[in-house]
């Protein structure tokens, strides 16, 4: 019963996220293409809304078309014409925050004989762009707290039991991830932290914003050792760390405040 209830209510939040997307796209779509010259200052705004709403609602035609279809050829190409749509759509995205930002603050006004941009329009660009980022964030976040969890199920802990995963976020935006490597010779185990961080590095890292850890530990959340702290630090004092549960839910902290008045290498230099 427990498990209808909440499958009913997961149903019934996917139906109402749905409904504001379509919203959302068309209203796009339609002040695209309703205010197509009402932005001489940015001309391009109006074009943007007009291709984004398009082609997202395009790729979710698609989407809701694949869920019909079974196996086979015709799948494949629909899921290969969704990706394609997808990418167009980020870049598109990040090419439509240039133009947006670009004019911020801006004028209104058409009757000064200076170039505007109508209201309506560029306010919901603008609130569009800046959602739309801030989903983009999250989504890369869930991303990294979701490898770090893979990485602690690969774990080689036979001595202690005590699994641990992490995944380092590049500057680059690649996640690299590690687990614990655990050794009969104790003193030669190694944190998940360190050998992500080791990995990225052999691969030709060397600046990382964040990172995310996990344990099964259920109850708390679990920190880097003080080792790895330390090997982190080597590489810059601005990371965010997010501390994560076995359930997925996550902490943010950052690495200044897990390791106050650190040893790094800009003491060598002194």
């Amino acid at each position: 019963m427990e498990t209808s209830q909440r499958s009913s209510i997961l149903i019934s939040i996917i139906v109402v996220l749905n409904i504001i997307v379509w919203m959302v796209l068309m209203s796009a779509l339609g002040l695209g293409a309703m205010h197509l010259n009402d932005c001489p200052l940015q001309p391009y705004i109006p074009v943007y809304l007009l291709v984004i709403g398009a082609t997202s609602i395009a790729s979710l035609l698609l989407v809701y078309f694949i869920n019909t279809l079974g196996p086979g050829m015709l799948s494949l190409l629909t899921s290969s014409c969704v990706i394609l749509l997808q990418l167009f759509n980020l870049v598109w995205f990040l090419t439509g925050c240039v133009w947006v930002y670009s004019i911020f603050p801006l004028n209104y006004d058409a009757t000064t004989g200076e170039k505007y941009c109508q209201r309506t329009i560029y306010l919901f660009a603008f609130w569009f762009n800046s959602l739309g980022s801030i989903c983009m964030d999250n989504a890369q976040v869930r991303e990294l707290v979701s490898k770090c969890m893979q990485a602690r199920d690969r774990a080689y802990c036979p001595y202690s039991r005590f699994p641990v995963g992490a995944a380092i976020l590049t500057a680059g935006g690649a996640i690299i991830t590690g687990c614990n490597v655990e050794n009969a010779s104790y003193g030669l185990t190694v944190c998940a932290e360190r050998t992500a961080i080791q990995r990225a590095v052999a691969e030709g890292h060397r600046k990382f914003t964040a990172i995310a850890v996990t344990c099964d530990i259920r109850d708390s959340f679990v920190g880097p050792c003080g080792a790895c702290r330390q090997v982190l630090i080597e590489f810059g004092t601005d990371l965010v760390v997010y501390l994560t549960k076995p359930d997925g839910s996550y902490k943010e902290t950052s690495l200044k405040e897990l390791l106050p008045l650190p040893f790094s290498p800009a003491h060598l230099g002194k």
